[in-house]
């Protein structure tokens, strides 16, 4: 299952579509698609759905181990992913579109230009998210769930290869949770400022390295047979 299944918003709009979009459609775009629906399910006002897919996609496959282990761990859930590629009809039907690397955003570009104005990076997305936050201190908490995507991509500077979200595919556990963890803090951004309040966190705390006194524990000295 690739999308989230949804009523309809208990505000002035239906739910607001953001679709995710890397390579392949089974590492980083399901991993986000997934989180995201972790902390905002349908139901929500407003109302969300959530979708992913991959540019140019491998369809028909199941998600990245790595990341799915990780999923699972961080309490969402992993189960029935299907692998599938961006075609016209999920661009029309997406509010926002949501890349990891800069060659995906303009594939997209590329082949959907008429849909140029609902597409950004994750980092992108981020950097004008904190942009906007210290340019009005707030006050886009009145605006209109649509009117924040508008704001969002208005406020998007240039994207690029220096934004990207590396691709942890086949590249061990380490690269998997380093993109994990990239992603969630990306989110812990995002999607507060289009839910329009405060949301659980994603990112999961660093892990202080237990302190061990220096020498400990002191190995006693043998003792030494009494003359």
């Amino acid at each position: 299952m690739t999308e989230a299944t949804a009523g309809r918003s208990t505000g002035t709009h239906p739910p607001l579509r953001v679709l995710f979009v890397c390579t392949a459609n089974i590492s980083r775009s399901p991993y986000a698609e997934r989180r995201a629906r972790q902390v905002l399910p349908g139901g929500t006002d407003p109302d969300f759905t959530f979708a992913s897919a991959g540019t140019p996609g491998y369809p028909d496959r199941g998600m990245d181990p790595a990341l799915q282990s990780l999923l699972a761990a961080r309490g969402a859930d992993p189960s029935g992913h299907i692998s599938r590629g961006v075609g016209e009809e999920l661009m029309r039907r997406a509010d926002l579109v949501v890349t990891f690397e800069f060659a995906q955003h303009m594939r997209l570009l590329d082949a959907f230009p008429e849909h140029r104005r609902a597409i950004v990076g994750l980092q992108q997305a981020a950097r004008a998210v904190r942009s906007l936050e210290e340019a009005d201190a707030g006050g886009s908490a009145g605006l209109d769930v649509v009117d924040r995507v508008e704001r969002l991509v208005a406020a998007a500077g240039p994207n690029s290869m220096s934004l990207d979200v590396e691709d942890p595919y086949n590249r061990g556990p380490r690269a998997a949770r380093a993109c994990a963890d990239e992603i969630d803090g990306l989110l812990d951004v995002l999607l507060p400022y289009l839910a329009g309040r405060p949301l659980p966190k994603l990112a999961v705390p660093p892990v202080e390295p237990e302190r061990r006194r220096p020498g400990w524990p002191w190995r006693r000295a043998p003792r030494r047979a009494l003359p």
